[in-house]
């Protein structure tokens, strides 16, 4: 497992230069969550469960740094993953998110999925897509482990009526 998480630690080295900074930091994060935390490789309904059950746990302080839970995916497979979808519905002052933190710092995953939110989130505000707006950020505890932006067309999120 060491050396899948290496050679996708070089190919986002070798990307940082076009994704930015934020990008791998925010990788790094989830890397870091499923090398201390959970152990992919065992990973059964039971844990994955758990895991969930986590993550639905620290929601509500989630929500605290503008964050919030939109959908939950969950992949039974080999390997088994799990998709968070996050919305931003509102700014936090970086001092407010610190405190948060500090506040709970016995909650390890909350520190590596806000980290993860925020340094996703300063990654796709370098992002200039015209007509497309910023819709979410998810995070796939896998592994690999990924973090994906998702931008929609403005003109496809009308309703007819």
């Amino acid at each position: 497992m060491k050396k899948v998480f290496d050679s996708v630690k070089t190919a986002l080295g070798e990307t940082t230069g076009v994704l930015g900074e934020g990008y791998l930091a925010a990788t790094d994060l989830l890397k870091e969550t499923l090398s201390n935390f959970y152990d992919v490789k065992d990973l059964t309904k039971e844990k994955m469960a758990s895991i969930t059950n986590d993550v639905i746990a620290l929601a509500p302080i989630i929500e605290q740094t503008g964050y919030r839970a939109k959908e939950i995916n969950i992949g039974v497979g080999i390997p088994p993953r799990m998709v968070f979808h996050f919305e931003k519905f509102a700014d936090i002052k970086d001092e407010e998110i610190k405190r948060i933190l500090d506040e709970n710092k016995d909650k390890k995953l909350l520190s590596v999925l806000v980290n993860t939110l925020v340094s996703a989130d300063a990654f796709q505000q370098k992002i200039t897509l015209g007509s497309f707006s910023f819709n979410e950020i998810s995070i796939e505890l896998s592994v690999p482990p990924e973090v994906n932006v998702k931008f929609v067309n403005a003109a496809t999120q009308q309703t007819v009526i």
